[in-house]
Parts: C-alpha cells; structure tokens; sequence
C-alpha cells in the first residue's frame, strides 16, 4: 500500500512539473497596488517593482502583456505584470515607473467600480492603453465565478462596452463551464498560481511572496512552480500512520470529474477516524485523479479521466481493483455521473441550480442501497469579496452540519454530527 501510494505521488508530481517546450520560459507576476500597505500582492513598493523589472531584464526576460504570452516560442524568456482590480496607486505609481523602463503591463480592472473612489477612471485606463498597456477584465463585480449558475456567469464574463482581450478569474477561481462562457467575450482568461501550460483560458499567475527576487526566476527557469511543496505536502499526508483494515471508496466520489474542475484541487479531510486525501490535476481535457482513505477505512488509487464534451470517461486502478466512470455535463448547471468499483456501482450528481447554491448528492446500487449527500450555500455576505461564508448541511450514515470559510482559492470548513458527538474539518485549495 505504501509503495503503491509513493508510486501514485510521484507519478502527479511528475506530470504536473514537467515543463512545457512552449512556454517552460514564460513568468507571470500579479500585484494589486503599488506604492501601498496591504501584504505582499495588495501592496508593494515602487521601487522593488522597479528592481523586479531590472533584474529579470538582466537576465534576459522581455516583457509582454497577457494576450502576448502565448505569441513567443521557446526560448524566449517573457515576462508579464498582472495588475488585478484597477485600483488608482497603478495609473499614480506604477505607470510612472514601468514608463520609465520602457516596460507595458496589463491591468484587470472591475468593470462596476471604474470611476468609483481608490478604482481608475475611463480616462486613465485609456491613457494606459494608449501607452501600450493592455487592458482586461477582472469581471463585472468581482463575483466569484465557480459558484454562478449560467445566466449571472454569462453577464459577470460580458465584455462591457469595449472589446477587452483577457479576463482574470477572481480569487484565480475557475473551471470548464467558466472557461466556455470567457471564450464568448475573450481571448484569453488568467487564472491562479499553477495554471495550465499553454492553454489560452488557464494562463498561469503565480503567487507574489517576498522572496520574489530570485524565487520566481529560478522556478521558470528549471521549468518548476508551487506544486511541487504542494505535492510534497501530498506525499507526506499519505504517507502517515498505518492504513486501516476496512476497504472502502472515497464518499461522494465521481472519477469523471470534469465540468466543476479548474486546473486542479487538493482537498484533506479528517472525519470520523478516517483522513480523506484526494488530488485532481488538470491537462487539458485530461484529469488526473488521486484518492487515498487512511485511518479506519482504507484505500488508494489513481484515474485518468478524458473530456469528450459533453461526456467525460475515466479509467483507473486502486487497491480494490479497476474503477471506470463517466460523467455527463448539464449545460452549465453542473454534471451527472456514474461509478463502477470492485462489484460496487453508484450515481451522483454535482449541480450549481442556483447562484451560490450546491448541491452534491451520491447513491450506491449495489451490493446495498446507501444515500450521502451535501447542499452548501454561500450567505451575502461581503458580495465583493466571493461571498467567503457559507453554510451547509449534509447526510452520511447520519446527518451534519457546519460552515466554510473561503479565502481566496482556499477554504477550510468545520463540520458536526447531529445524531452524536462528531467532528469533521475540511480544507482545500483550489487553482
């Protein structure tokens, strides 16, 4: 079991960090304001921007916008700065700088709050433009994006009244059903830290830290980036404490993954006894799934699971033998899926009927009927900030409760049963 688990880590890490020959050179940085106090990417001073710039020009990088990442062949070493949600200290302290240097970026203004005080004016972001700067959208309200139901997603994503060339997902949150609806409007749609090589809607944007400096370069230079702890984190989790005797599937489980996936999740989960670790990567229209039961129950394997949109097929190997799956998408609404698993069948289905409504739902037919199912709901609260709180209730053998707090692509919830003293935590991040 444990040899097999290395086996499976290894393998995702593998996949995950080989760098693409396309654009293995190519280094995305993302700030919010400059010259300002609030944390590595909400505040940061001119003149580290200016050093920043230096000395990836000292090494060679040139420095194009969003759109233009994906126009340069390897090698060429390109550099973008990203500038989320159009505050004013970019136009005011940034474009003096980045001026001087002869260096363009792209800024991802929210459309509702141009004009509004701290937020750049239609005149300024026109200025930008006509300097050379890119302008994008960082959508209408800041909403985030995952948790809309088709109709909002569509107008959040609409262009405004300018043709603009690229979106930024808040929060870097997106998947399938988001990426169809910024290819009605876009060109291009910048996601979180590890993104997808060379897709156009997955453009990568790795997080700011204060070792930036020489951080950054030497990841893009080895053709690395975050996943690699991330992964190492993985590894450690699985590799901890004995397995347990019961065999068992991993709850609420669909191997087809595909229509609510961005470009990846990492989930653990400590729930009566037993430590919940799964791992989806994306490539593509192809999903890598890792899934480990430790504690209680038991259980280990990986899938390859392939997007033929609208219906996504997987294939996989466990400690109980093969798996297979398919899944099949509802026009935005989320998807419908099947299991089959060492004699075992289920069906489930993840839907979004409403905006910041969830609901996840799992039944096994054989060899005996069992029910589990989940409804999550986002309270509105702090609107421009995702709507962080959330609700939920659901049935496992039992009935629970609790609450998620998201911050940003991450969250964490805590949960307890209601029929005798239990607790549960989840915690996840998303990319």
């Amino acid at each position: 079991m444990r040899l097999l688990s290395l086996f499976l880590t290894l393998l995702s890490l593998l996949a995950l960090t080989l760098p693409s020959p396309a654009r293995a050179g190519n280094l995305t940085l993302v700030y919010h304001q400059i010259g300002q106090q609030g944390g590595v990417t909400l505040g940061m001073p001119a003149e580290t921007l200016r050093r920043r710039v230096l000395n990836l020009r000292a090494q060679g990088y040139l420095f194009v916008t969003s759109s233009e990442v994906l126009t340069y062949p390897h090698p060429v070493k390109t550099a973008s700065l990203r500038f989320d949600d159009g505050f004013e200290s970019i136009y005011r302290v940034a474009f003096p700088v980045l001026r001087e240097l002869g260096v363009r970026a792209t800024v991802y203004p929210i459309l509702d709050l141009i004009g509004q005080p701290g937020h750049m004016t239609q005149a300024q972001l026109d200025e930008l433009r006509a300097a050379g700067w890119e302008i994008g959208s960082h959508t209408r309200t800041h909403a985030a994006l995952i948790d809309l139901a088709p109709r909002r997603l569509a107008w959040e994503l609409g262009p405004g009244e300018a043709a603009l060339p690229c979106v930024a997902y808040p929060f870097y949150l997106q998947d399938a059903r988001v990426r169809r609806a910024a290819r009605q409007s876009f060109t291009c749609g910048a996601g979180g830290a590890f993104g997808v090589r060379g897709e156009p809607y997955a453009l990568p944007g790795p997080l700011a830290s204060p070792w930036d400096d020489w951080l950054l370069p030497l990841r893009a230079g080895a053709g690395l980036d975050l996943r690699v702890p991330v992964l190492l984190g993985l590894g450690g989790n699985v590799l901890l404490g004995a397995p347990g005797a019961a065999q068992a599937a991993p709850p609420l489980w669909n191997p087809a993954a595909f229509e609510l996936v961005g470009s990846g999740a990492l989930s653990l989960g400590w729930q009566g006894g037993v430590r919940d670790t799964r791992l989806l990567v994306r490539q593509g229209s192809l999903m890598l799934g890792l899934n480990f039961l430790r504690g209680r129950e038991t259980y280990g394997g990986a899938t390859l699971a392939y997007n033929l949109a609208p219906v996504t097929l997987a294939m996989g190997y466990g400690t109980r033998g093969p798996v297979a799956g398919v899944a099949v998408a509802l026009g935005g609404y989320g998807e419908v899926w099947g299991r089959y698993l060492d004699g075992s069948s289920a069906v489930g289905a993840e839907l979004i009927p409403l905006n910041y409504l969830r609901l996840k739902a799992e039944y096994t037919l054989a060899p005996a009927g069992a029910l589990r199912g989940e409804a999550q709901y986002a309270l509105p609260v702090l609107p421009g900030e995702g709507r962080p709180v959330r609700v939920l209730l659901g049935y496992d053998r039992g009935w629970y409760a609790g609450g998620t707090l998201r911050l940003g692509a991450n969250s964490a919830s805590l949960t307890s049963r209601l029929d005798r003293l239990s607790f549960g935590v989840r915690v996840q991040t998303l990319w």
